[in-house]
């Protein structure tokens, strides 16, 4: 990065590593978590131009037509009849599966590029059911259990990357074992996610799929999109401000950090800030 990273910190941009396009983003999925608009705020998070978003937008549309048109072939629209609809549209015609051979690759991170591939992570194959679902006009939400993201349809628990496979309770709370061992089973895991939560499991799996590809660009505008959605997390904030120092962009992470040790006063992020603050105070006045 160029010795001038910092020189439009005001405006808040970073050359380099966060531009206008970036912020533009940022207000955008605030807007979405805010109105709890899953689509929105899933393009936000990759930055989808203009052509992405209409193709996305287009294969949405057409599937959900198409699990209306099986549906309107029988005579009821039981649960089963309404996952076994969404399976086949997405899955066995729409080609969509979950990817188990490349699973933490960047692309599965972002909804227009697993549409494009027919494969993504548990988290987007489950908002792809979700966004079809609801526009067929069925009650499709996500559930977070942990290490495994699912779908409710109509009440009944469903692995979308699993292309549609009913889970028992008995299922979930295997799942949930797996994740947090020892740890007993919460009920409420099994209550619809919040856009905002799986907002940020998003950006997280995406910013580990930038380190993973050693892209740290790509890491930073994740790691700050969460920050930003985030304020109240600190060891988030703390990490956006360490990746702003190693790229240069001392200024800015000068200010970063000064703000979380007024923020996090009195506990550990705060105190680390504070070491931070002092530490980086001390190399600007021996550059200088």
């Amino acid at each position: 990065m160029s010795d001038g990273a910092g020189a439009d910190s005001a405006s808040g941009l970073i050359p380099d590593l966060w531009s206008a396009a970036d912020r533009a983003c940022e207000d955008e999925l605030r807007q979405a978590i805010a109105t709890g608009e899953l689509l929105p705020a899933l393009l936000a998070i990759e930055g989808a131009d203009a052509d992405a978003r209409a193709a996305v937008e287009a294969w949405l549309s057409a599937r959900a037509e198409r699990v209306k048109e099986l549906l309107a072939e029988g005579e009821s629209s039981s649960v089963k009849r309404v996952v076994d609809a969404l399976a086949l549209a997405l899955g066995r015609e729409g080609g969509l599966a979950g990817d188990g051979g490349n699973y933490y690759a960047v692309d599965n991170s972002k909804l227009s590029r697993v549409l494009a591939r027919r494969a993504g992570q548990p988290i987007l194959m489950a908002a792809v059911w979700m966004l079809v679902g609801r526009r067929a006009g069925f009650a499709v939400v996500g559930v977070g259990l942990p290490g495994h993201f699912v779908v409710g349809v109509e009440g009944k628990i469903v692995d979308a990357y699993q292309g549609g496979q009913f889970l028992s309770l008995e299922q979930c709370r295997q799942i949930a074992a797996r994740a947090l061992p020892g740890r007993p089973f919460d009920q409420s895991w099994l209550a619809p996610a919040s856009v905002q939560v799986m907002v940020e499991r998003v950006l997280r799996n995406l910013a580990n799929a930038h380190r993973q590809a050693e892209d740290d660009v790509g890491a930073y505008r994740a790691l700050r999109l969460l920050a930003a959605i985030m304020p109240a997390d600190g060891p988030v904030q703390i990490e956006l401000a360490r990746l702003t120092e190693e790229h240069g962009a001392w200024p800015d992470a000068l200010a970063m950090l000064r703000g979380i040790a007024a923020r996090f006063a009195g506990r550990r992020e705060g105190q680390i800030a504070e070491l931070k603050v002092m530490e980086l105070e001390s190399r600007t006045r021996v550059l200088n």
